[in-house]
């Protein structure tokens, strides 16, 4: 369209001013002749006018080629000289809006052609934010930041109402003559907020989803009708990319929903699958556990009657004690195979990382992998869903552990950080570590290096962690192992009456001053047989 307007434009102009010059070459011939013809030889030619004539239109088309040079030349270095270039760069930009996908980019692209190509003393883009119902800067040239990094206009102002139903480019000082002098007072103020004196409606479809705000050069008061009319073509051809790259930004955003919701309905069915057989091998593993026990206990209970040689008592003793230690690890698993809608209670942190860990124990035992855990007393009790906790916390454990591989160390840190109100759990390990372009891809849902593995845990952890308003992330350098590090709130006014201290409601109940005084942090380093 900007194209076909040029051209018409510059052929009019250019055979007016052709025909001009001929004709004066016409006139400038036949007057010559008559002037020679009565000077030199006393001859009016007056009675042969239609020849004088024929004669001066042959010897100005004998000139027609060498002026329609000249008028070329004329056209291409003097008249529209900047005309061409500003055409130019429009087109150009045009062609290069297609390939871009990002609302940002195409605005950033946009204001800095405009700024720096076309020397405009300012120039930003204005588009419609569906989430908040207003329309905001995207980037802007000539301002600084602090002007429009939190301008809104709302979709209710006066100006955004007259693009959307002109659906032509506004220009201050003509506009504001139309309307009284108060709503002439409110355009002036929309326009001085947007730093503007014309601004370009970006209409895709009868659909206004923006607009690029302009200020002339300096020295201009005011664009020219022809400049108006070449920025509201590129306005056109415009909108239909930031509409291409607002149903681009829709897509990745139900894509990544989607991505979610497929997710979550896997991770439902996993974990479905593990509680079921967690609590068949549980219950199935727990009754022979309990008869062997028994057996062994009474057969210690007869030892005054009967004669054991010392060796058989303490074989018995260690049946004993390793079948009391199996039923205690069969007990966690039920606790895990629990539904997660267990309601949410005072939670002791300490427990939770034991029992977790302690359902680990024979997995890093064979690993050869220590396990050194920290509390660093005091550490309230945190009010949420055992059950939850629990699952976020074995991802985590899991997690170094099989980054270990074999022989190495686990480190696993809990502190509350009082000035902060928040729990924090430090989970590391001495693996190979994360590299860089891993690392900000962990907690993706799918995403793991590990073959045969779902890539769901890290992820889990997340949704559950930002479920109480927490935070978790990872650092690591590659070849140093991995850190991963959970920030819990304590959030007290979440808690119910009855969890509430009686002296002070709202707050949750912390250890009294003597118990944070009593005793240095404990330490607790094991080698998990």
């Amino acid at each position: 369209m900007i194209n076909i307007y040029f051209r018409k434009r510059k052929r009019f102009l250019k055979s007016l001013i052709l025909t001009a010059i001929l004709s004066l070459l016409v006139f400038f011939f036949y007057a010559f002749f008559r002037f020679i013809a009565f000077r030199l030889f006393h001859f009016d030619l007056s009675s042969h006018d239609i020849a004088v004539l024929l004669l001066s239109v042959f010897l100005a088309s004998i000139v027609y080629k060498p002026i329609d040079h000249f008028v070329l030349i004329l056209f291409k270095d003097v008249i529209f000289r900047s005309h061409i270039h500003d055409h130019s760069m429009l087109t150009h930009l045009t062609r290069s809006l297609v390939s871009v996908l990002d609302q940002t980019e195409l605005a950033n692209l946009i204001v800095n052609t405009f700024g720096e190509a076309l020397h405009l003393r300012m120039a930003s883009v204005l588009v419609y934010d569906k989430s908040k119902d207003v329309c905001r800067i995207l980037s802007a040239f000539g301002l600084k930041p602090s002007l429009w990094r939190n301008l809104e206009l709302s979709t209710n102002s006066l100006l955004i109402e007259l693009l959307r139903a002109q659906n032509m480019p506004l220009e201050r000082e003509r506009i504001v003559h139309s309307f009284s002098w108060q709503e002439a007072n409110q355009l002036r103020h929309d326009f001085e907020q947007l730093h503007a004196s014309c601004v370009i409606p970006l209409v895709f479809q009868d659909e206004l989803i923006g607009s690029i705000n302009l200020a002339p050069k300096a020295g201009s008061k005011s664009f020219t009708p022809q400049e108006v009319r070449s920025f509201f073509e590129f306005a056109r051809e415009a909108a239909t990319a930031f509409r291409n790259a607002t149903l681009f930004d829709e897509l990745r955003e139900s894509n990544q929903e989607l991505m979610k919701i497929q997710s979550g309905f896997l991770h439902s069915a996993q974990h479905s699958a593990i509680a079921q057989l967690a609590t068949g091998i549980a219950h199935e593993i727990h009754n022979p556990l309990t008869i062997i026990s028994g057996k062994a206990q009474i057969l210690l209970l007869k030892r005054d009657k009967i004669a054991y040689d010392e060796q058989v008592e303490d074989v018995l003793k260690t049946i004993v004690k390793q079948t009391k230690r199996a039923a205690d690890i069969t007990r966690k698993l039920l606790m895990f195979s629990e539904s997660h809608k267990s309601v949410r209670e005072l939670v002791d942190f300490e427990t939770v990382v034991n029992d977790t860990i302690a359902l680990l124990s024979y997995q890093v035992s064979l690993d050869e992998i220590q396990v050194s855990k920290r509390f660093e007393h005091p550490i309230p009790k945190w009010f949420g869903n055992i059950v939850e906790l629990r699952e976020a916390f074995l991802n985590l454990f899991l997690n170094a552990v099989q980054a270990i591989g074999t022989k190495g160390t686990v480190e696993v840190t809990v502190c509350y950080r009082k000035q902060d109100d928040a729990i924090e759990l430090r989970v590391s390990d001495s693996g190979l570590g994360i590299s860089e372009a891993d690392l900000v891809k962990v907690f993706h849902p799918f995403f793991t290096t590990r073959q045969g593995a779902s890539g769901l845990g890290l992820f889990v952890t997340q949704q559950i962690i930002h479920g109480y308003h927490g935070s978790v992330r990872a650092e690591s350098k590659f070849g140093a192992g991995a850190t991963f590090i959970v920030e819990l709130p304590c959030n007290t006014k979440s808690l119910p009456t009855d969890l509430e201290d009686e002296s002070n409601p709202g707050v949750m109940q912390r250890p009294s001053k003597e118990q944070q005084s009593s005793g240095p942090d404990v330490l607790t380093k094991i080698v998990i047989p």
